[in-house]
């Protein structure tokens, strides 16, 4: 019997498209992402059936939707590129099969126009977001809808630029064009839009636009919802935001009081639903809103009003404390730490205002514990987002009972009559919470600890000889708090002009220019103000935003004249530098762990024979990797591998070996991992950010390690080494790729990492990488290595690879101990002794054989 293709893929294809819709709406992104590709996949088959041309044409017509929906998942997600990808293929298969008035084109151009907007490349977004609205004039002049969306694109991205008017512009635009599809109605893309355009307008001091958007949104909702809705709360809050932006700090304090009251009437009825939950995110913004307004409206901040204002604040943290728990989502809990990321900034404007008026250094141990606190969570909720990590050394049994017990728990928050069913389903969530504290307290720590930390015994936790100077951005300015054995110190620090000046520094097309004014400047700027705090040798440095990307070695005590001053007049020469980034991760009571193995190295050379060999096994065009087509071959990379491999007495996988399954095999318990390869920055969202690796029959489209899903892996070490060309490149984020990386090795089981700060010149990095590893074999600690190596690397160099470039990018961060090696000769004495013991049993049991 033939089968029918319209049964055989045609339906499935569609089932699966509304299965992915369905996990999409629920969050399970992963999921959403399998059900799509199996739809594409069914599409794609029925194509290539007997079917009819007119079904194959509509199959087209959904395969390239459903293209696009695949695309928009990968967004949801953030892998913005991958994204970028699936819709630009989707536009060239469009443009070859469909005619040129054929609204799917318009369509496309304006999802291409977002999707760049998303990845920050604001000249072809505008291109064609341009191309999108005009193709909509000429041929479809009714659908105002994909229009609204096209210029409400076009009025963030030149917000975004700075071009406010011509933001207003489309704003408005936008506005008109949305009222006219919708009839007076609001959907949800149109009341997002709201909430942004009525914050625009109140950003740029246009009250009356800001207060008309916002009223008008929050009276539909009161007409058209109900009152004491979360829709009405979420609008009552937005309003008081608006005021507070627009100065009329009263009226935002009125609004405050209207939504607290707001939330008092609903929680009380709701306490286990959904709704109250979604309705309990609200409070702790809430508290903010009421607390900053009466901060703004009192003159005289005393310690009292201060102290009061700052009780509250840590009231909405305990809040926030609270609802983590309650809440099983991991997507609402990554939620709830971004939206209220501005209650710890502003909790820490009030403990260091605090710590102003009354020198207690309590206070200031608020300001460090609250700011750290704040980067962690930026961690934790990116983690939160992954619902496919599984973490390192935590079994996947325990794993899938958490996912169970969280299933329960949403299960009954949605039954609003059961609240038994979620009383106990709640108890067993604080009874497996304990579990993992008290059995699997690293994971713990990373997924559930107190949002909100202590550092009250930093000090006792320095290594000796070592200052840690903590560099801490405000809303309006920029601190060192510098932290001693004997005492803790905050000072203000100019940052005029500071981020600007690190841009010209590690500008790739001024890369080779001598800013040797801008080394001194940065030095007098950031360092000089606390210089004479410094009493030891070793510095840890825990930069913060812009800091990241700049290596502290470099400044310059005077305006030199010459980069080979720079080993005599600069701080790599005066000081032994490292870096982490975070106070907590300061501890010199960790005990280090000796491994057996001393070295493994993973270098994939990327010749021209892996790329050809790659091309003859894959098929499917759509999965066709371009990128790794283009990845320059690292020919110095793979000599120094095996050098150091010979040097420690080591192992290591080159080329096709360098795999990424062979290496989550084989890189656990070392003393040293060595990673020599290709790596790319996720500018956008630095958890995606991700390593190259060789591509082989085994794993054709999965040779990429991503920051996120190292957490899965055991990677023991005392130091991992990461030579990769753009390990640590900048990101749009500043600082977030290094930090978020870092915290990812760390968590994985590596004491320290090796890494650069900005794209690195092969050759230099293999040198001083060289070096290091000889410094590393006499027995120095790894931060004097690698100051050694630098040094020694500057006194034989000459002309341009002197220069900074070239050799500061490569910092060390997190523990400096030295490495315990291995050494042949006690290897020898273990086999020696071994033997001796096996003869000495021998000639025992002869004796006891002979003497019977």
């Amino acid at each position: 019997m033939e089968t029918n293709p319209m049964n055989s893929y045609y339906r499935p294809a569609l089932l699966n498209n509304n299965i992915a819709g369905i996990y999409g709406s629920q969050g399970n992104l992963e999921k959403a992402l399998e059900a799509m590709k199996l739809a594409i996949n069914y599409l794609n088959q029925f194509i290539k059936t007997d079917a009819s041309d007119a079904k194959k044409e509509r199959a087209k017509e959904f395969l390239y939707m459903s293209i696009e929906n695949y695309a928009g998942i990968y967004k949801d997600i953030g892998d913005f590129e991958k994204a970028k990808e699936l819709i630009e293929y989707s536009y060239k298969e469009k443009q070859k099969h469909f005619d040129v008035n054929n609204p799917e084109l318009y369509k496309a151009k304006i999802l291409l126009g977002q999707i760049y907007l998303s990845l920050k490349d604001y000249n072809l977004s505008e291109s064609y977001l341009d191309a999108g609205i005009s193709h909509i004039k000429k041929i479809d002049k009714g659908n105002n809808y994909w229009s609204a969306d096209a210029h409400y694109s076009k009025a963030i991205l030149n917000e975004q630029l700075g071009k406010v008017d011509t933001a207003k512009y489309y704003y408005k635009v936008a506005e008109r064009l949305y009222e006219n599809s919708l009839d007076g109605a609001y959907d949800e893309l149109y009341l997002d839009f709201t909430l942004k355009a009525s914050h625009f307008y109140a950003t740029h001091q246009e009250k009356e636009k800001a207060l008309s958007i916002s009223k008008n949104a929050y009276n539909y909702i009161l007409k058209n919802q109900g009152s004491t809705t979360s829709f009405e709360i979420q609008q009552c809050l937005n309003l008081g935001e608006i005021y507070y932006e627009l100065g009329d700090f009263t009226k935002a304090l009125e609004k405050a009081y209207s939504t607290e009251k707001l939330l008092k009437k609903r929680l009380p009825t709701q306490t286990n639903s959904s709704d109250s939950i979604e309705i309990t995110l609200y409070k702790p913004q809430t508290i903010l809103l009421k607390t900053q307004s009466a901060y703004k409206l009192q003159n005289q901040k005393d310690v009292s009003f201060l102290k009061k204002e700052f009780k509250a604040i840590k009231e909405a943290i305990t809040i926030i404390e609270h609802q983590k728990t309650l809440i099983g989502d991991d997507t609402n809990t990554s939620i709830l730490i971004e939206q209220n990321s501005k209650i710890f900034e502003f909790s820490k404007l009030l403990a260091l205002e605090l710590y102003k008026e009354t020198k207690d250094k309590a206070y200031l141990n608020e300001v460090l514990s609250l700011h750290e606190s704040i980067i962690y969570n930026r961690i934790r909720a990116r983690l939160n987002s992954k619902t496919s990590i599984t973490y390192a050394n935590l079994p996947k049994k325990i794993l899938e009972q958490e996912k169970a017990i969280k299933k329960d728990l949403k299960i009954t928050l949605n039954e609003t009559d059961n609240i038994d069913a979620y009383i106990k389903a709640n108890e067993k969530w604080n009874l497996y919470l304990k579990m993992l504290k008290n059995n699997y307290p690293k994971y713990y720590k990373l997924r559930f600890a107190s949002i909100s930390k202590s550092l009250k015994d930093i000090q006792q936790k320095l290594p000796n000889n070592t200052t840690a100077i903590r560099y801490i951005y405000t809303t309006e300015q920029l601190y060192a708090v510098v932290i001693s054995k004997n005492d803790t110190k905050l000072f203000k620090i100019n940052q005029t002009s500071v981020k600007e000046q690190i841009l010209k520094l590690i500008d790739e097309k001024s890369s080779f220019k001598n800013n040797f004014s801008i080394l001194n400047n940065l030095y007098t700027t950031l360092w000089k103000p606390f210089e004479n705090q410094i009493k030891t040798n070793n510095v840890v440095i825990i930069p913060d935003r812009d800091l990241f990307n700049l290596n502290f070695e470099m400044l310059t005590t005077k305006v030199i004249t010459s980069n080979k001053e720079l080993a005599i007049s600069s701080l790599l020469k005066k000081y032994t530098i490292s870096y982490n980034y975070s106070l907590f991760l300061i501890d010199n009571k960790i005990k280090i762990i000796g491994y057996k193995d001393n070295f493994v190295a993973f270098v994939p050379e990327f010749n021209d024979k892996m790329k050809s060999d790659y091309k003859v096994l894959i098929q499917d065009s759509l999965s066709l990797d371009k990128t790794y087509l283009t990845l320059l071959p690292q020919p110095f990379s793979k000599d120094l591998a095996q050098n150091s491999t010979r040097l420690f007495s080591g192992i290591s996988f080159l080329n096709e070996k360098a795999s990424k399954q062979i290496f989550t095999n084989e890189a656990k318990e070392h003393k040293i991992i060595h990673i020599g390869t290709h790596a790319e920055s996720n500018n956008i969202s630095p958890e995606l950010s991700r390593l190259v690796f060789a591509k082989s029959s085994d794993s054709i489209n999965d040779n990429y390690l991503y920051t996120y899903e190292i957490y899965n892996e055991n990677l023991s070490s005392n130091l991992a080494i990461l030579t990769a060309c753009e390990t640590g490149k900048p990101t749009y984020q500043a600082g977030e790729g290094m930090i978020s990386l870092a915290h990812a090795f760390n968590y994985a089981g590596s004491e320290s990492i090796l890494t650069s700060l900005w794209k690195i010149d092969e050759q230099s990095s293999a040198k001083i990488i060289e070096l290091f590893y000889q410094n590393i074999k006499k027995g120095l600690p790894k931060n004097k290595a690698l100051k050694q190596a630098k040094l020694d690397y500057l006194a034989t160099a000459e002309g341009r690879t002197l220069h900074p470039q070239y050799w500061a990018g490569l910092v060390l961060i997190g523990d400096t101990s030295p490495i315990q090696l291995q050494s042949n000769l006690s290897l020898f004495l273990w086999i020696a002794g071994g033997l001796l013991a096996i003869v000495l049993i021998v000639l025992f049991l002869k004796k006891q054989t002979k003497n019977k």
